[in-house]
């Protein structure tokens, strides 16, 4: 068990693992081919092999993937594996020796490659858990002071698969019936003044000093004595400002800060999700453009022009954007008051039932979507009227514009759509709104619109 768990520690050896999986599918697809596996395929193969191992040697297999965020194993992957591939691509072009190889092999190497890393590192870490589950290192650490934030701090740690922390106690000058209730697997171990002894006698790796901001002289003052130490030490300052769950960790320029209302979107994330949205909005265009054509004839021909409804709404940013849909209610004059559409409302049009109910009504909105007004998931946009009059009841409500809005969102698949008829409804809808926007990944928007098309012929929330 214990080579096991170095080997899976030694950045070379998951170097070596990704090479061998971008070389092996290279040459299997090569052998597919009609001129089979040439000797060019293997000194492609060789090369390959030597700078994945190099470049991918940071990633270690068994840590939990995740992609989209700055810093993730997922994102790290996949942009390094498109530095490789432009690499050897462009040395290919300054070689003058592109043109030697099979180009639907290459292509498909490019393309397949990263999806078997994602598909290998799942499989991977999987079994490794499965059946080697007690020969992953865990760091022993301790917790300085106890508190409500000292104890879930060290539920968290329990939780942990990667990193593993073995927890052995907390340190504290107060007595028990101040401190209040810990568990007998995680006792107090003494007081603050003995904690450098007791990492030295037993080798603590790790030590973890929770304070709230007000005793933060008291903290610089442990961490100075722990400098006798060679424990890693962790400052977790306890306030309910850090308590939000918008809260996040940044560093810019060397200088640590924390965020509390800030866009995922930003850098190579951002251009991500645009690519996705450009290249999603734009095939349900051409798929499904007879369909529109036909719908805008239909309401032409049943209730006249105009065949699109547009309306002002907010989008990235606070600023003013507009939406369009097919029309599914009559024509009302310019200035009656918008309200929102209501069951069995006497406005929408026997097409425009139909439309609604199958949300086909919304189409129009990829046409807004590829010019970069929304998105094909984000929060759901609302009527001005209605933004302006919620903003100054919700806490946090115009948050949600920190994003494009989107043509469905994480509130539409768990059924807030359509009449708000509560304010606590509409507390929910943006609850959901923002936690989006804290765990924003690929997967989840592959997810939400997974459930949108599953609920389309079956949300009795759409009329």
């Amino acid at each position: 068990m214990r080579l096991a768990s170095r080997t899976f520690s030694a950045p070379l050896f998951h170097g070596l693992i990704y090479g061998g999986l971008s070389t092996g599918l290279l040459l299997f697809i090569a052998a597919l081919s009609d001129q089979g596996i040439s000797e060019k395929d293997r000194q492609l193969a060789a090369l390959a092999f030597v700078t994945v191992a190099i470049v991918f040697s940071r990633y270690n297999l068994i840590w939990k993937w995740h992609v989209g965020r700055a810093g993730s194993i997922g994102t790290g992957v996949l942009f390094s594996w498109f530095l490789c591939a432009t690499g050897l691509i462009f040395l290919g072009f300054l070689t003058r020796r592109s043109g030697e190889y099979e180009r639907r092999v290459i292509l498909l190497w490019l393309a397949l490659t990263p999806l078997l890393f994602v598909l290998a590192h799942h499989l991977i870490r999987y079994l490794f858990f499965r059946f080697f589950p007690a020969s992953m290192k865990s760091r022993t650490a301790v917790i300085v002071f106890v508190s409500e934030d000292a104890q879930r701090l060290a539920h968290i740690l329990a939780a942990l698969d990667v990193p593993k922390f073995r927890l052995l106690g907390f340190f504290e000058d107060r007595g028990p019936e101040r401190v209040g209730h810990t568990s007998s697997d995680r006792p107090v171990l003494g007081r603050t003044d003995e904690v450098v002894d007791y990492v030295n006698k037993h080798s603590v790796n790790v030590v973890f000093v929770v304070l709230p901001l007000e005793g933060a002289d008291r903290a610089t003052d442990i961490v100075r004595r722990l400098g006798d130490t060679t424990a890693s030490i962790y400052f977790m300052p306890t306030s309910p400002l850090f308590r939000s769950d918008q809260l996040q960790f940044a560093n810019i320029g060397g200088v640590p800060v924390f965020s509390f209302s800030e866009s995922p979107f930003f850098g190579a994330d951002g251009v991500l999700k645009r690519l996705m949205d450009i290249l999603f909005s734009a095939g349900v265009l051409i798929l499904l453009s007879p369909l529109l054509l036909i719908i805008a004839a239909l309401i032409w021909a049943t209730d006249g022009r105009p065949v699109f409804f547009t309306q002002q709404r907010y989008g990235l940013d606070g600023k003013r954007i507009r939406v369009h849909k097919f029309r599914t209610m009559r024509v009302a004059p310019a200035d009656t008051d918008v309200r929102q559409a209501t069951r069995d409302d006497p406005r929408v049009t026997p097409i425009g039932r139909v439309l609604r109910r199958t949300s086909i009504d919304e189409l129009p909105q990829f046409w807004d979507v590829l010019r970069g007004a929304m998105s094909v998931v984000g929060p759901r946009p609302h009527a001005i009227e209605h933004n302006e009059t919620y903003r100054g009841l919700i806490e946090r409500y115009m948050l949600r514009h920190k994003v494009r809005p989107g043509l469905t969102g994480l509130a539409q698949i768990n059924g807030l759509r359509g009449e708000i008829q509560m304010l606590e409804n509409m507390e929910r809808r943006v609850e959901y709104d923002l936690r989006y926007i804290r765990t924003w990944s690929p997967g989840l928007d592959v997810y939400i619109i997974l459930r949108t098309v599953a609920l389309i012929f079956r949300d009795r929330a759409a009329y």
